[in-house]
């Protein structure tokens, strides 16, 4: 079972890396625009010296990832140097896509989603994109700063360097490139992770627990309460579980009690106990 996620982890590795290749060659190129991370600093040395990005940006990667390797997990290590490798190879591979689109506007914008949708197959598979996704995971592990918001940081950083290169409509046009990048990523690694938090209020609340741990697999958590008007004590159920269980929850709660109070949250981030590791 183990060797299928590594395969799907190593697929979207892959597919990721493909669409940032096809945004770079195709969109950011065709408008001399900047980016974040490595492939931003590799724009910024073929604008200035004419090497490759393919090249540069697999030399860089390959140091930032050695000096953050301590910082990663074995794992996340292993996919970001596939991930590093893979991403030169498609950028060497696509060098010579151009849609010849003239329009700055589309492709600032299809730049942004597409660098956006890879970069989110890429962390969805536990993984980096090498460069400052070293770091940026770095800072997410040890702060409440999201992985994405980092990158979003960092990558403004080095957009600004390119104010010396180029033009500052360039520029403008690359930093709302980079906030479409963001969002993009943001839905695509959310949308891989969709979690609904149910809290329950009946008087069956253990059955109701017992039953969901059976059919679901999902462990729960009952919280003692008082009623506010009636100042009544009762039991209340707390259990996270895939969008696609929220269903059978519904089914099992009215089964039981047909009385039964349900609250259904939304969820960002679930980390740990059987959900998305930690490292």
């Amino acid at each position: 079972m183990e060797y299928r996620v590594h395969l799907k982890n190593i697929f979207f590795c892959l597919l990721g890396t493909f669409l940032i290749a096809i945004g770079v060659n195709a969109f950011i190129l065709a408008s001399n625009l900047g980016e974040g991370g490595t492939v931003g600093i590799s724009l910024n040395l073929k604008y200035t010296l004419g090497i490759s990005p393919a090249l540069s940006s697999l030399i860089i990667n390959i140091i930032v990832i050695i000096i953050g390797w301590r910082y990663l997990s074995k794992t996340a290590a292993i996919y970001t140097l596939i991930t590093v490798i893979s991403s030169s190879f498609f950028i060497g591979l696509t060098e010579k896509f151009n849609l010849h689109i003239g329009s700055d506007f589309i492709n600032c914008v299809f730049s942004g989603l597409l660098i956006g949708m890879g970069t989110g197959f890429v962390i969805s598979a536990r993984s980096t994109i090498g460069g400052t996704s070293v770091i940026a995971k770095i800072i997410d592990k040890y702060t409440e700063i999201k992985t994405s918001q980092a990158l979003f940081i960092l990558d403004t950083l080095i957009v600004l360097s390119f104010l010396l290169v180029l033009p500052v409509e360039n520029v403008l046009y690359t930093i709302i490139m980079l906030f479409i990048v963001e969002k993009s990523m943001s839905f695509v690694i959310e949308g891989f992770n969709p979690k609904k938090a149910i809290t329950i209020m009946s008087k069956y609340n253990k059955e109701i627990s017992q039953q969901i741990n059976v059919e679901t697999g999902r462990g729960s958590t009952l919280l003692n309460g008082e009623g506010g008007y009636g100042q009544e004590k009762s039991q209340v159920l707390y259990v996270v579980v895939a969008q696609n269980q929220v269903g059978r929850i519904k089914k099992i709660v009215n089964a039981n009690d047909e009385n039964a109070f349900l609250v259904i949250h939304d969820v960002r981030d679930v980390l740990g106990n059987g959900f998305m590791k930690l490292n």
